[in-house]
């Protein structure tokens, strides 16, 4: 079973709470379940590289681009991106 958390509360956050469980027709359990829960997804969201992040730490490992036209780095950059991200994966590094 689960384990068992006593808090107190002060009395604002204790209307909200009541208020919450009564428009939902929740328990004040489960309200909260989902509130710590919500808040655990963006925190963690928050804590993942932009994709900016993620292009300069892989454009060193882009190699020299090839001349010509038809060979442009930017026209090819996500199978490069792609071709990086599958050889980590593989190694287990991803």
């Amino acid at each position: 079973m689960g384990e068992t958390v006593t808090v107190r509360l002060d009395a604002e956050t204790e209307r909200i709470l009541r208020d919450l469980t009564r428009r939902q027709k929740r328990t004040k359990s489960a309200v909260i379940k989902d509130a710590l829960r919500d808040a655990w997804r963006n925190r963690a969201s928050e804590s993942r590289p932009t994709s900016w992040e993620v292009y300069s730490q892989l454009y060193s490992k882009l190699g020299p681009a090839p001349p010509g036209p038809k060979r442009d780095r930017a026209r090819n950059v996500s199978r490069l991106l792609k071709e990086i991200l599958i050889a980590k994966r593989r190694a287990g590094a991803l």
